[in-house]
């Protein structure tokens, strides 16, 4: 059983990342997602641009299966979103409520809560592609210099919600985690 699913086309570079992480994964297309044939993960990556129609077709496929991706994440998988590449974006399709401005910068980091997760990236500067704006359902770990949210996470049932605009690949500590925090859940 593969601990990841990359929801989105191959590309090398996550290849390459995921082979360092020493973690089994699989590519799975839009289209496919919430199939029944499809193994359980302990992990989902919602890659950037996931509703930039320029770059993905992703977002028709993530609201049709809200519901799975809601099941996912009670039953305790990790699910890890990446930012959406729009101006506005309102992530209908997450069970937390949640929502993303658009504002490319790069950004000094500013831990705001200690929290494993912020190992996804390990610098102190980042590209960031906008910020995100929440109540009480998620918790921010990383901001930037003014204070806006770049990298949050949130608890849904058994399983996690983290969010980020930071416009980098994750680290292969980032992976390790993520697959060893998640429970087998199908999606």
């Amino acid at each position: 059983m593969p601990d990841i699913a990359i929801i989105g086309d191959k590309t090398f570079l996550f290849e390459k990342l995921l082979q360092e992480a020493g973690r089994e994964y699989q590519f799975v297309k839009p289209e496919i997602l919430g199939s029944p044939f499809l193994p359980q993960f302990r992990m989902v990556v919602i890659t950037t641009g996931f509703a930039n129609p320029q770059y993905s077709t992703a977002l028709s496929a993530l609201k049709a299966c809200k519901s799975k991706i809601a099941d996912f994440v009670e039953k305790g998988g990790v699910l890890t979103v990446f930012g959406p590449l729009v101006p506005e974006h309102g992530y209908e399709w997450l069970p937390l409520p949640l929502r993303y401005i658009g504002e490319y910068r790069n950004t000094e980091l500013v831990p705001v809560a200690d929290h494993l997760c912020s190992c996804l990236l390990r610098a102190q500067t980042a590209d960031c592609d906008g910020y995100l704006v929440f109540g009480e359902e998620f918790d921010t770990v990383l901001a930037d210099t003014q204070g806006k949210a770049v990298l949050a996470i949130g608890t849904f049932g058994e399983g996690k919600v983290v969010v980020t605009t930071i416009h980098e690949f994750p680290s292969a500590d980032y992976f390790c985690w993520a697959a060893e925090e998640g429970k087998p859940s199908k999606i």
